[in-house]
């Protein structure tokens, strides 16, 4: 799957629903109506229902991980695989 750089709004139809830190980072809405995120070489598709389950995850991750307490302003994270897969 390729980055989604496309701007908001356009005319193929896709919505930028969050932009990232870094240029090609964001969350797009396909015509479709699938969620794409993009974030680095990393491109995840999710359906609308599966995305906010992903989304509930990651924040109480994040509350996790920052005892609940965001820092203000988030600093600039290099995105590093633990492990990389492959799908043969």
């Amino acid at each position: 799957m390729s980055q989604s750089t496309l701007p908001s709004p356009n005319p193929t139809g896709w919505t930028l629903l969050a932009r990232g830190e870094q240029e090609n980072d964001a969350i797009n809405r396909c015509p479709a109506g699938h969620v794409h995120l993009d974030y680095g070489n990393f491109s995840v598709r999710f359906h609308r229902d599966e995305f906010l389950a992903f989304v509930r995850m990651v924040d109480e991750a994040a509350a996790h991980l920052t005892g609940g307490q965001w820092p203000a302003p988030l600093s600039l994270i290099e995105f590093r695989p633990i492990a990389s897969f492959s799908l043969n």
